[in-house]
């Protein structure tokens, strides 16, 4: 079983963020195999993100003898050979690794954890010494400052010139450098130890993953220091690395260990030198749970927190930035975090900022990418946030304010101008044929949508419906709140009731189209009418709700969740894999979407409430995330992927972190304690 676990782990990838956008992200033998793993990404309030800091080569040192900690890929060979030193890493809260000599023993035990400050740019790497000797190491911290999206070219890092200092301001040493043809700056700083000049290039350092994908995957790196220090037996000693100058080191180590002062530690974590040499022997190495189901809540709570940024949401960590759409739904989930109401107000008022010709933006500017308004649901997303936020405020001054905003936005989407969408005859949103790809299922190869959405997008339209809903229970809200009389606008009341008419068009033979092209019906057996149907206002009979759960749970539900196309379809990919093209042809034709769990579940309450009891609804929610809860709580994953293949074996792929995904989780299992609670 102990192998299970190892392949679990090293598979899967842990991650550290702060507030600011910034993260580190490696795999959990610490190999790295992708551009983006490292201990430093920083990022800016523009989410302009940078590379810093790929990863250290350690040497541990004992009496004439030496191992390392560390792992190169390289195109023939993985060197050194660290990871055979690994005895166990643990995900979360943060990543941790326990090493030992060859074979494993107690008298050699070294911990290593890493951890991120949540307001600056900066993390922290420390090494205590759980064995029986007094250790020596030897660092050299390896380089990239580059922008994330790029590679140091093999070569091209021999003649740079790169600006040095090291300095000794009060019982620690800082050190930085600064690159000189593009000026990104590093700081650093070791609490105790000495710190020496050593300039040499680590050449043709491989990616496999990006080559997998299609990527170029060969970069160089560079040490321009040596560190060195001795660890007496339960000592600790630190390292940070940061994109601004540390004064106070111990206060800023004190700061970020109190970060995760708080959450839960693996039951098997080892926490002190043992006498008795039994340390390893503590160690759970057949695949126990080691994080009990409150406990696991607590870290799903704080993976939910590692996607909060820049008053936003990072869409996923390491390629997205802000996307409206996403953050709509993620913001939804933190409506029933604790204590983030202020949160959830500030990310609404910051996209209320960009509110452009009646839309959010789909995408704000990051890394170079400009943004772009192409989704109408992100912003009826958004009215739908803005009355579940004062249902929870329930102030006169929110009621005023937002129904006024809200009037503004629906006015804008009836009497667009701007925008390539349209709304018809009979009340439904039209996407014309260039803005096919105008909702989350908006991948383009040469501008031309792949999974095409134009006429009237079934979710998209359900989306519109509960919008005017939205619009209607706000007035409403305001009336019993301020005891005035203000009357809801009588065009978008009867607008309401016209869509509510029209979204029966959608239903033939037990599930709903996924899209109305004119008159003509296009029947795709796709997820985008699992949405449709969960949401807070409801156009359908519950007889319907049964139909299309059973045929969705038959054809699209997954243990990972839920697939974009039905197997059925000639045009199912049943991988994600290969080119950027090929991967985008399987994007939304198959692979299995995380983040639709939420929508299935609250489909499935929705279609039996009142039939099955409140005990077999808990089971059946119970059953859709088990594979989730069972890898959290065995420290199988820090984070949930955006996607997985299609077909069986589901391997994760996209983003290995993925907010919104984490959002359905964390939204399902509070549902779960809702209903045990019998609220």
């Amino acid at each position: 079983m102990m192998s299970n676990y190892f392949m679990e782990t090293h598979h899967h990838e842990w991650i550290l963020t702060n507030r600011r956008g910034g993260y580190a992200l490696g795999t959990g033998n610490l190999i790295n195999q992708r551009k983006y793993h490292g201990l430093l990404v920083s990022s800016d309030s523009k989410f302009n993100r940078l590379h810093l800091v790929a990863g250290i080569e350690e040497k541990v040192e004992w009496r004439g003898e030496f191992f390392h900690l560390d792992s190169n890929n390289y195109s023939n060979c993985i060197y050194p050979e660290g990871f055979l030193h690994l005895v166990k890493p643990w995900l979360r809260p943060y990543p941790i690794f326990l090493y030992s000599a060859l074979p494993h023993q107690n008298d050699i035990l070294i911990l290593k954890e890493i951890m991120m400050d949540e307001s600056t740019n900066t993390t922290l790497v420390k090494y205590t010494n759980l064995g029986h000797h007094l250790l020596h190491f030897e660092l050299h911290p390896k380089f990239t400052m580059i922008p994330h999206h790029e590679l140091n070219k093999p070569g091209t890092l021999d003649f740079l010139n790169f600006i040095t200092e090291i300095e000794t301001p009060d019982k620690f040493t800082r050190f930085s450098v600064q690159r000189q043809d593009n000026n990104i700056k590093l700081y650093g700083a070791l609490l105790s130890g000495e710190v020496i000049p050593n300039r040499y290039v680590y050449y043709n350092v491989f990616y496999p993953w990006e080559v997998m994908s299609g990527y170029e995957g060969i970069g160089d790196q560079i040490t321009l220091f040596q560190l060195g220090f001795d660890l007496r037996v339960g000592q600790s000693n630190y390292l940070l690395f940061s994109d601004t100058a540390i004064e106070d080191a111990k206060t800023l180590i004190e700061r970020i260990e109190n970060r995760y002062a708080d959450l839960p530690k693996p039951l098997d974590y080892p926490y002190a030198p043992d006498k008795n040499d039994t340390l390893l022997n503590t160690l759970d190495y057949n695949d126990n749970i080691i994080f009990p189901y409150d406990n696991y809540l607590k870290i799903l709570e704080f993976a939910l927190k590692d996607f909060l940024a820049n008053d936003d949401i990072v869409a996923g960590f390491p390629f997205y930035g802000a996307w409206g759409r996403d953050t709509m739904v993620v913001v939804n989930a933190l409506l029933h975090c604790p204590n983030q109401l202020e949160t959830v107000e500030k990310i609404l008022n910051k996209y209320r900022s960009y509110l452009k010709n009646g839309l959010i933006p789909n995408m704000i500017a990051e890394s170079g990418r400009e943004t772009n308004y192409d989704s109408v649901d992100s912003t009826l997303w958004y009215i739908i946030l803005l009355w579940k936020l004062g249902k929870r405020k329930q102030t006169v001054k929110y009621w005023k304010d937002v129904i006024a905003l809200t009037e503004e936005i629906i006015t804008g989407i009836l009497h667009n101008e701007f925008h390539p969408f349209s709304v018809r005859y009979d009340g439904l949103i039209e996407l014309h044929p260039d803005f096919a790809h105008g909702t989350w299922m908006d991948v383009r190869i040469d501008g031309k949508a792949i999974t095409p959405r134009n006429g009237a997008p079934v979710e998209i339209n359900a989306l519109w419906y509960n919008a005017l809903c939205s619009y209607e229970a706000m007035c409403l809200a305001y009336c019993q709140k301020s005891r005035k009389k203000y009357q809801a606008k009588e065009e978008f009341v009867q607008l309401k009731e016209l869509v509510k008419q029209s979204l029966q068009k959608f239903y033939q033979d037990g599930y709903l189209a996924d899209r109305i092209v004119g008159e003509e019906l296009i029947m795709e057996i796709r997820p985008n009418a699992i949405i449709a149907l969960a949401l807070p206002w409801q156009a359908f009979s519950q007889e319907i709700l049964q139909q299309v759960l059973e045929r969705s749970f038959k054809e699209l539900y997954t243990n990972y969740g839920i697939r974009t196309l039905s197997p059925n379809d000639i045009r199912f990919h049943k991988k994600y894999y290969g080119t950027q093209k090929e991967r985008d042809l399987a994007y939304h034709n198959g692979s299995v979407w995380a983040w639709l769990l939420g929508p299935f579940c609250g489909l499935y309450e929705r279609a039996y409430k009142g039939i099955k009891t409140k005990e077999e609804i808990i089971e059946a929610l119970t059953s859709f995330i088990s594979t989730f809860r069972n890898s959290f709580m065995k420290g199988h994953i820090a984070s949930i992927a955006e996607i997985w293949d299609g077909d069986a074996p589901h391997f994760p792929k996209g983003a290995p972190a993925q907010a919104w995904s984490v959002a359905a989780l964390y939204n399902i299992e509070n549902y779960i304690l809702f209903l045990q609670e019998g609220k």
